[in-house]
């Protein structure tokens, strides 16, 4: 076995990232091919890309430091589990929250990245500040899942039953990984039933609806534009609340476009602009500047945007995820 400190720039920040690549030999599979295997692990420190002061020269210096003491008290586990010595950094003790923010790590960049920050959120309003991976057995479970079906947000509302099961979801994957990652021996969860979601009515909105939404004011008034243009465009919050002005392309014969890399899917799009959609993106701005100015995504929004609708007196419970139904009808 072999353990290497091994470095990653990342695309959205421009900074450098600390992992440990631990290369466990190798192995031939069943139609002959020789197959590696090797283990990640993400520290979550970062070094400054191209530092120029004396500060960002030292703060990569501790980093570098801290980054090795850690590989080091890896190895040290490594040695010991090798030679029958009892090891704590190989079993319970590990501390969850900092195995929970290597998948966090990992997710960064995609769209299921605030998920896992929430995850981590309610778990630490439930447990505290400290969690080991032996305080998380059957009865951990129950209580945490307990925890979330009367978790309230937004004054008095309870969590979403969808809510609920992709939450609790996450927390039993991150102790299987922990589980194929050899940090634990057993999962202690594995047998707690999540609730099971109906499935849902699609909202959308009819022509008529949304002409009445455009002539209402809303109390935030980015939020009512960035919503009426995804329900001409179909876009996804995702994409529209980071949608810089340097993705807006202009053709030919006064036509526009987006070109934007969809965060659920990495994918390149190309969207032609209806002559509609375009009325509803505002003065242009620098390349680099945002078209909407959005708040955060939080259960607010949905209160916003059903204030609006009953002022409008459109009588349907939308969320923003409306507007892509109403693309879609």
């Amino acid at each position: 076995m072999a353990i290497h400190l091994r470095k990653r720039k990342q695309r959205k920040n421009g900074k450098i990232s600390l992992y440990l690549d631990i290369y466990k030999g190798k192995t031939t599979t069943s139609d002959g091919k020789i197959k590696h295997l090797r283990q990640y692990e993400f520290l979550n420190l970062y070094l400054i890309d191209k530092p120029k002061t004396d500060a960002d020269k030292n703060h990569n210096k501790h980093i570098l430091q801290l980054a090795n003491i850690i590989k080091n008290q890896r190895e040290l586990g490594l040695q010991t589990h090798k030679y029958g010595f009892d090891s704590k950094s190989d079993y319970k003790d590990t501390n969850f929250y900092e195995y929970f923010n290597s998948l966090l790590e990992q997710k960064k960049d995609t769209s299921s990245f605030n998920i896992y920050k929430s995850v981590l959120k309610t778990i630490k309003e439930f447990k505290g500040d400290e969690l080991t991976f032996s305080e998380i057995t059957e009865d951990f479970g129950e209580k945490y899942l307990r925890f979330l079906q009367n978790k309230k947000c937004c004054g008095d509302k309870k969590l979403m039953t969808k809510t609920i099961k992709t939450y609790f979801e996450i927390f039993t994957y991150s102790i299987r990984r922990a589980v194929k990652d050899k940090v634990i021996k057993e999962n202690l969860v594995s047998s707690i039933q999540v609730p099971r979601v109906k499935k849902a009515k699609i909202i959308y909105l009819t022509e008529a609806e949304l002409k009445l939404l455009v002539q209402t004011d809303c109390k935030h008034t980015e939020l009512k534009r960035a919503y009426i243009f995804c329900c001409l465009t179909g876009l996804r919050w995702s994409d529209v609340s980071k949608l810089t002005w340097g993705e807006i392309a202009k053709e030919t014969n006064n036509k526009y476009s987006i070109i934007f890399r969809q965060k659920k899917t990495q994918e390149l799009n190309y969207l032609p602009l209806s002559e509609r959609a375009l009325t509803f993106l505002g003065e242009r701005k620098t390349d680099n500047e945002k078209v909407f100015n959005l708040p955060s995504y939080t259960c607010l929004n949905s209160k916003i945007l059903q204030s609006w609708c009953v002022d409008a007196g459109v009588n349907k419970k939308i969320t923003f995820h409306s507007s892509r139904h109403t693309f879609a009808a």
